[in-house]
């Protein structure tokens, strides 16, 4: 009798239960029914865990928004949109919106936030606002120097090991190199010395292939951001970075540290405490924490060497990939390198390569082709809200479908998927608006999210390319399948091998 009862209790216990979850489910698909995509993504996430995964994700929705319209629903609480007015609207400082919780899957330190995780608004506004002036280099050394002086290491370390000729092959793999670069520009902006990647000529903390490795597995944590508590519990921490790692992102942790040290309490042997006006000392200036400065000092060095490495590896590939393209801008280069006089030691500076409009087309369009950041990065609102024209719920996350926004027909026309730099030379004043206002959200350009980091990767894109082209010529060893690739948040080349000759200097 009392086993009888037990079974019916674990019965009708265990009914209730599958119920209950039923319902959940139905009442959650229920909510966004009325959005068009695919079938599966209204009941779970498997549809859009399965293509992050595979790391191609940014096709898949560019395709589902091709395929569904500018508004799709890709999980039973997630939408994604191509319309460019409606994301500049939900970016927008008024929106209403603040970032979903899937930034949080994003934190180095899962126990604290930074620029690039802060969900919540007013404390990202204030981050941002002790940021900007080291950011924007006010009051610091000009950071052209700086660039130029990575740059030429650079030069000279293709013409020493990796210049080809008709007796020599040695083929430069872009996948490496152009991180390398970016790396010690970074380093030497922020901490007035550069890490010296470009002496070594190798990823020499294993920071880069660590970090990249980890990627997938991060942006699929992001999903599930309440897995995150879970890496800040007592018994997982050990497990994580450490600044006494000898290898990958815990060796970086422990540079930042060594450097936030150095300005807070001078060396171990009782050297004062170092001064440069450099982004550090702009960072220990700025009213923040020592926490938040060693954080934030740690974002910088991340965010911005990769998404800059890939915009110039990009560059580089579309315009070797491209013979008219090429030839006009190597024309543009020469007739400035003759105008100016520039003395083959020289760098040309940036308000020199800003004159330059097919140079400047070239990297706007490299930019629309192939953006740096292509994550979901999603926002939230509060309050219901509608898109597109279809009523979106309150809590929904509410995602971009970069390719789709930047290869919009609509705004740049029927050869949107060709790179064209010209385009944006031929445009009518109110064409080019309208091209500039959604090439400009590559960097959520006018929005409250806009990157920090926008000028200084400009300067590195106006100089290195100018240079690149002014000094080598660049041929894809493999025209079929010049790389491999995966995308992550931002995009990881693999095997990205070039043949360069040199030029003769003008």
């Amino acid at each position: 009798m009392a086993n009888d009862l037990v079974g019916t209790l674990l019965v009708i216990g265990a009914s209730t239960l599958a119920l209950y979850l039923i319902a959940t489910k139905v009442a959650t698909w229920a909510q966004l029914r009325h959005i068009p995509g695919p079938l599966s993504a209204g009941f779970s996430k498997l549809w859009l865990i399965r293509r992050q995964m595979t790391g191609k994700l940014v096709l898949d929705l560019q395709d589902v928004c091709n395929r569904y319209g500018p508004l799709v629903r890709i999980g039973p609480d997630w939408v994604v949109t191509s319309d460019p007015a409606e994301i500049r609207r939900i970016w927008s400082l008024h929106s209403g919106y603040s970032r979903s919780p899937w930034y949080r899957g994003l934190r180095f330190d899962p126990a604290k936030d930074s620029i690039i995780t802060a969900t919540d608004n007013r404390e990202h506004g204030r981050v941002r606002a002790h940021l900007l002036p080291g950011y924007q280099g006010r009051g610091l050394e000009d950071p052209e120097p700086v660039v130029d002086a990575q740059l030429a290491k650079f030069i000279s370390l293709v013409e020493r090991k990796y210049l080809s000729s008709p007796t020599a092959f040695r083929p430069l793999d872009m996948s490496n190199a152009m991180q390398f670069l970016t790396q010690d520009i970074i380093s030497a902006i922020e901490f007035g010395t550069s890490f010296g990647y470009l002496d070594a000529d190798a990823d020499i903390y294993g920071v880069i292939a660590i970090f990249e490795a980890l990627l997938g597995s991060v942006m699929v944590m992001a999903l599930f951001p309440w897995l995150v508590k879970l890496l800040a519990l007592p018994v997982v921490r050990p497990l994580l970075p450490k600044p006494t790692d000898t290898r990958g992102p815990g060796r970086l942790l422990g540079l930042v540290k060594a450097h936030v040290v150095a300005r807070y309490d001078g060396g171990a042997n009782g050297q004062e405490k170092v001064r440069r006006k450099d982004v550090l000392q702009s960072f220990v200036e700025s009213g923040l924490s020592r926490d938040e400065v060693e954080s934030e000092a740690l974002i910088h060095m991340v965010g911005g060497t990769d998404t800059t490495a890939l915009a110039l590896r990009n560059a580089v590939f579309f315009v070797a990939s491209n013979a008219v393209v090429y030839r006009t801008l190597q024309c543009e280069i020469d007739a400035a390198v003759e105008d100016s006089s520039l003395s083959p030691s020289e760098i040309v500076s940036c308000n020199r390569a800003r004159a330059m409009p097919y140079l400047q087309a070239v990297i706007k369009e490299a930019l629309r082709m192939w953006p740096p950041v292509m994550g979901l990065m999603a926002r939230m609102s509060d309050k219901d809200d509608t898109i597109c024209g279809l009523r979106v719920p309150a809590r929904t996350h509410v995602a971009w479908a970069a390719l789709a926004v930047t290869k919009d027909r609509d705004i740049f026309g029927v050869d949107a998927d060709v790179f064209a730099p010209e385009r944006w030379i031929n445009a009518g004043p109110e064409q080019l608006k309208a091209m500039e206002g959604v090439q400009g959200l590559v960097f959520a350009g006018g929005t409250r999210w806009e990157c920090l980091g926008k000028r200084l990767a400009q300067i590195e894109l106006e100089k290195a390319l100018f240079e690149l082209f002014r000094r080598f010529d660049f041929a894809m060893l493999d025209p079929v399948q010049p790389f491999t690739w995966s995308s992550y948040g931002t995009t990881v080349h693999h095997d990205m091998k070039v043949k360069i000759t040199a030029r003769e200097i003008r």
